[in-house]
């Protein structure tokens, strides 16, 4: 596959990686030819794109940029496989294990829900059968990963805190047209579980489960505790939105 072809395949995701990590360029490392089509054989399923894109632009792992003890290199996906490490779960492949001694994490991809871009992730113990939802799909789990620490994380002022509606309506539904009508960008496509938005001044996050749509947990950063100030005071005056639980000096 060409340099041009892998950019394709998850152009906003290789962008929003070359504009925030720094020496992203060196750090791009394929997996070998014999290493995906060894992972192409245990699917047994067409791999979505942005998969694809992770084993040719990421094949060694995350770890220089994302999720520190999670392994998703294609080595140690055939690796686990071959030791027997990764429970069988019907339509899914194992991508990640996790190197925490501390209630270590497997990752799996669920290729029986797979669009032609990209798929659910669910996590799950390696003594457990149950499988809980991780995130919407890979590509909002790398984005997720990179956008907090390379921009949400790299400013001073931090606040994390919860949205909530008292109508108990959804609060996506009121937050999202807020944000971008005030000049809030998404630097990837992301559904509404997995909210990544930046005015290039507050960077805001959220990652959720969709079981209690009326109330949202939110990180956000700023140059400034103003900033955060004035940005918390466009939601809650331009929507029913109220903000509660906050911490303003937040480590996450």
């Amino acid at each position: 596959m060409s340099r041009v072809d892998v950019a394709d395949l998850e152009p906003e995701l290789e962008a929003l990686c070359m504009r925030l990590v720094p020496d992203m360029a060196t750090r791009w490392h394929s997996a070998a030819v014999q290493d995906i089509a060894a992972i192409e054989a245990l699917a047994a399923h067409e791999l979505p794109s942005c998969y694809r894109w992770l084993l040719h632009r990421l094949g060694t792992g995350l770890r220089d940029i994302a999720y520190r003890t999670l392994d998703f290199s294609a080595r140690g996906v055939l690796e686990g496989y071959g030791r027997g490490l990764f429970p069988h779960h019907e339509g899914m492949l194992c991508i990640a294990n996790d190197a925490a001694r501390w209630q270590p994490q497997l990752r799996y991809y669920d290729l029986a829900h797979a669009s032609e871009r990209d798929a659910p992730v669910w996590m799950t113990m390696p003594d457990e059968d149950a499988l809980a939802p991780d995130h919407p799909s890979l590509r909002e789990l790398i984005g997720a990963g990179v956008f907090d620490n390379f921009r949400r994380r790299s400013q001073p002022a931090r606040l994390e805190g919860l949205l909530s509606r008292e109508d108990e309506g959804a609060v996506v539904e009121e937050l999202l047209p807020c944000l971008e009508a005030h000049g809030f960008l998404a630097p990837i496509p992301c559904g509404p579980l997995c909210l990544l938005y930046d005015d290039g001044v507050v960077a805001f996050s959220s990652q959720d489960d969709g079981s209690m749509p009326h109330i949202v947990a939110f990180y956000a950063s700023a140059p400034t505790v103003g900033d955060l100030r004035r940005f918390l005071g466009i939601i809650t005056t331009s929507t029913t939105i109220v903000a509660k639980s906050l911490n303003w000096n937040s480590s996450l």
